[in-house]
């Protein structure tokens, strides 16, 4: 991290010298204007929006990389994987982001700064890592009033899905989106079940293994969301899930909606998905094609 001009420039890499004229490029991709909130995002414009990111996790499947080097800030193509995250919140309109840090935060404050991508970054520690619904309640003073955009840490999809959620959130017919993803086999994830647009129940990690839509850890969400997690019990995991406070969510008869994950989805969770994301590495570059 350097300071230009008055500025804070994060994530930089002291050893690659080509930052800058990457920089340039994106500025100068036939790409940049496919989607106005791209185009806005890249001139450093703001919609006002406020974002949430669930970075606290030990990342135990990465194991021993992650004993010294929290999940976020493990690098693909000379970044940490966090700034490909954070330049999406900035994409979607977000000025203000959130991190919930836990198992190595400090390493995060001290790469991340508190500004990033133009967007002011506050942070909020979960001492004790016992869940995300307990995760996400740290957010509650900074979410106020206004709906917010949430994702997972070790979630990252091709840019046009992040204004999508808020696109379909700002009809004002519902009280969260929530972006799904196709798996065939859900029972590492979170199975929804749909009617059309709308969700109708959610169950965690179900017996499996079975084909479903997976809940993507992305969403845009009311604040009305603060009152179901408080009522959330520990899961037969120990967990308090956010899971169960979208299905409290759904018993109220709130409408929550899915839409599918468009082009690529990454999750960095395990050996394979990193291999998988360093494979991929070109494609997470703001910019750039989906398809």
């Amino acid at each position: 991290m350097r300071t230009e001009s008055g500025k804070t420039v994060a994530f930089e890499n002291p050893r690659d010298q080509n930052r800058e004229a990457r920089r340039r490029d994106v500025r100068k991709s036939k790409h940049r204007t496919q989607h106005p909130a791209l185009h806005s995002a890249l001139r450093g414009e703001s919609m006002g929006r406020k974002g949430v990111i669930l970075a606290a996790g030990k990342g135990t499947r990465l194991r021993p990389l992650t004993e010294k080097v929290p999940k976020p800030l493990i690098e693909v193509g000379g970044r940490p994987y966090l700034a490909y995250l954070l330049e999406r919140f900035r994409f979607a309109g977000c000025d203000e982001v959130l991190l919930i840090i836990g198992h190595l935060g400090e390493q995060i404050i001290r790469r991340c700064g508190r500004e990033a991508f133009g967007m002011k970054l506050r942070y909020s520690w979960q001492f004790v890592q016992d869940g995300t619904a307990k995760a996400l309640l740290l957010a509650e003073d900074f979410v106020g009033s206004e709906p917010f955009m949430l994702s997972w840490g070790d979630i990252v999809a091709a840019p046009e899905n992040y204004p999508a959620l808020w696109e379909r959130y700002e009809k004002g017919d519902c009280t969260m989106v929530m972006q799904v993803n196709w798996m065939e086999d859900v029972s590492a994830g979170a199975d929804v079940t749909l009617e059309g647009e709308k969700v109708v129940d959610i169950v965690e990690k179900p017996p499996g293994p079975k084909p479903g839509w997976n809940q993507s850890g992305v969403f845009v969400i009311s604040p009305k969301i603060f009152h179901y997690l408080k009522q959330v019990q520990p899961s037969p995991r120990g967990e308090y899930e956010f899971a169960d406070a979208v299905k409290l969510m759904l018993q109220a008869g709130e409408k929550i909606v899915a839409v599918p994950v468009k082009g690529y989805r990454f999750e960095l969770g395990t050996w394979d998905q990193l291999r998988e994301i360093e494979r991929n590495a070109s494609l997470l570059a703001m910019g750039t094609k989906s398809d």
